[in-house]
């Protein structure tokens, strides 16, 4: 190709021009021209020209198309580990069991160190470290504290919460874990900007609109429930995760939650939205409106007949769970859903996980009620 200088200079001289454009040049179009490309002169004639130029009709122009460009995720295989941000996951499902955030909550603020604790072990690092976080250290700053494991290369991915991958690749879907990570975004240094990580159990990027729904619902991998059970919509679900972008409260599935090791026992593999299954299985039943859930209520001298508090419902509700034969709850049945053959084990309700739920805030080692309803108290929640 010519140097451009010796183009230009080429290009001063209508003689140069003429002949670049007689044998093609090397690509440089020849001055502008009205005549059409496919319109070429015969060799040896002089073109007409028209005495009054005319306009040409408007091009006619094609419909846009627009192609979504890959989504971040897109390439992700199951198995993979991501590292995100809390913003950037959203909600497969559309309640919690508020009271067990409460709980968590109301435990964080009175012990610190079982904040870090949980959040290492979380992230497959077993636990914080004797002395691995001050009162300084947040969640934010992973510098500010140090879990018991610090090898990456040990991270144990098996407790990583798992994530479906949307259209596009654009979305990552939580399957489990909406009640542990909604709870870090509720503490004072959490929040959507909060890193964590998480492993890829589908890539259903290559699905969208209702037929990305339906796979998910196909694979349980969403629950379309609101917080009464009450079937919803894809487009009902909240926008994040936590307590303020939507997430309502499930009380059937708070009580559940505090069943567990009393009632049933949460098997390994399980799946996911378990609880769930049991709250609609004894929300069909259970008259949970009769209890009190705003106090813990006593034990003594039996738990099924001694008040209505919190702790008489939990006890009752697990009553019922294991009295029931092999119930099928959509699906699932009880021994699916880890059905125990007796409550608390078949220990008194002064021994056993019973017992250790029944003390009360003041006590060396509070149960999980307590601290639910004292974190309520001093927060105002009714």
């Amino acid at each position: 190709m010519p140097h451009p200088f010796a183009r230009f200079a080429l290009a001063a001289t209508l003689s140069s021009l003429l002949a670049l454009a007689a044998c093609g040049g090397d690509g440089v179009s020849s001055p502008a021209s009205n005549k059409p490309a496919d319109d070429a002169s015969t060799p040896g004639t002089t073109p007409t020209t028209p005495a009054t130029p005319t306009t040409p009709p408007p091009a006619t122009t094609p419909p846009t198309t627009t192609t979504p460009q890959p989504g971040k995720w897109q390439t992700a295989a199951a198995g993979d580990m991501l590292d995100v941000t809390f913003g950037e996951l959203h909600p497969a499902q559309a309640a919690l069991g508020y009271d067990q955030i409460y709980y968590k909550l109301g435990r964080y603020e009175l012990k610190p160190n079982k904040k870090f604790d949980d959040f290492c072990a979380d992230e497959g690092f077993t636990g914080v470290a004797t002395s691995g976080y001050s009162s300084t250290s947040k969640l934010t700053d992973s510098t500010s504290f140090t879990c018991t494991t610090t090898d990456p290369a040990k991270r144990d991915t098996t407790v990583l919460n798992p994530v479906v991958i949307g259209p596009n690749g654009d979305t990552l879907y939580l399957t489990d874990g909406h009640h542990g990570l909604s709870t870090y975004y509720e503490v004072p240094d959490g929040g959507p900007a909060l890193h964590v990580h998480v492993v890829v159990k589908a890539n259903l990027s290559a699905y969208a609109g209702d037929t990305f729904w339906a796979e998910m619902q196909n694979r349980g991998y969403t629950r379309l429930k609101d917080g009464n059970g009450a079937p919803i919509k894809p487009a009902q679900l909240p926008t994040g995760l936590g307590l303020k972008l939507g997430m309502q409260n499930d009380k059937f599935r708070s009580l559940v939650y505090f069943t567990r090791d009393i009632g049933y026992s949460k098997p390994t593999p399980s799946t996911d939205f378990l609880e769930f299954y049991w709250a609609d299985w004894l929300r069909a039943s259970f008259p949970l409106s009769s209890y009190t859930l705003t106090t813990l209520g006593t034990t003594d001298p039996d738990p099924a007949t001694a008040d209505t508090g919190y702790l008489n419902a939990v006890w009752n509700a697990s009553q019922q769970m294991v009295a029931s034969t092999d119930p099928v709850i959509d699906g699932k049945t009880g021994t699916d859903l880890g059905r125990l053959a007796q409550i608390n084990s078949g220990k008194k309700y002064s021994k056993g996980v019973f017992d250790d739920l029944r003390q009360p805030i003041t006590a060396a080692g509070p149960g999980k009620i307590a601290y639910a309803l004292d974190y309520r108290t001093r927060h105002g929640i009714q």
